[in-house]
């Protein structure tokens, strides 16, 4: 398993900002904790102002964007480390998602993303969110195409 590269967890929203192309009112991570180039582990609180709630929860689409951004976040630490912006990424494909549980209003998710594997500006990448006390909520496995 690879060394963890970050010293300590980013938690500045400003600094988590930075590492993704996306813009508020659209942002869906808020913490990376963990870094290897393979894998990562990203962070969310729920905020009460999401755009995807439902019912004061966080929607199925917003779970799903969480994930996609995880890897955002975890491709735009990659890129800081060379002194890179953070380049623009879509959702190309969902192969797989399974949503078990929907998080509320001010609940900790945790994502771990890992890399499986890469063409080009095609990563196909899968993800595990899980909720403040350990359950899964959310799998998926997507590819994610980079535009420069």
């Amino acid at each position: 398993m690879a060394e963890n590269l970050l010293y300590h967890p980013i938690t500045s929203t400003e600094k988590i900002r930075k590492l993704i192309p996306q813009k508020e009112p659209f942002v869906f991570v808020d913490t990376l904790y963990e870094y290897t180039a393979l894998t990562g582990v990203t962070g969310f609180t729920v905020p009460q102002t999401n755009v995807l709630l439902e019912d004061n929860k966080l929607a199925e689409s917003g779970i799903i964007e969480h994930m996609a951004q995880s890897m955002s976040l975890h491709r735009g630490y990659q890129g800081s480390l060379s002194g890179n912006k953070p380049k623009t990424g879509y959702i190309g494909i969902i192969k797989t998602v399974e949503i078990f549980g929907l998080p509320k209003i001010g609940e900790k998710l945790k994502t771990y993303v890992e890399i499986l594997h890469e063409i080009m500006n095609v990563t196909s990448v899968s993800a595990r969110t899980e909720n403040e006390r350990g359950e899964i909520i959310a799998t998926s496995e997507m590819k994610t195409v980079t535009v420069e």
